[in-house]
């Protein structure tokens, strides 16, 4: 009974291993809420409504640019946001202002903010730089 229970323990633990390691090689990934497509363009004055996120790698670099659901939507925008971004397993967000609901539903989900200004790319770069 007792080695059943080692090959078990042992067979939990490696997989916890193999699930931090997997995690761990994807790398952060960041979000800007942006008013194009392109990683050149200006950082959304306003998070919940940007017409797109515009997601770069731990390096900085451009990996896709996300339609936001929300942008229209007259109520609910924090959760609808926060829940894409966890989707696209967002780890922080470089915004121009966010609101105190978005804050709040950030900091809940454990998605780190960023308050900068400028093209997206630029601001991103300004931050890994540090």
């Amino acid at each position: 009974m007792k080695c059943i229970q080692r090959v078990c323990l042992s067979s939990v633990f490696i997989l916890f291993v193999v699930l931090v390691a997997s995690v761990s090689a994807q790398g952060m990934k960041i979000a800007v809420p942006a008013i194009g497509p392109e990683p050149g363009t200006s950082i959304s004055k306003e998070t919940g409504r940007a017409p797109f996120f515009l997601v770069f790698d731990e390096k900085g670099n451009f990996m896709e640019a996300i339609q936001n659901p929300a942008r229209d939507q007259s109520g609910g925008i924090s959760r609808t946001v926060v829940a894409l971004l966890i989707t696209h397993d967002i780890r922080l967000i470089v915004a121009e202002s966010i609101g105190d609901k978005m804050k709040q539903a950030l900091t809940d989900h454990r998605i780190d903010f960023v308050i900068k200004t400028g093209a997206a790319a630029d601001a991103v770069k300004s931050i890994i730089e540090k």
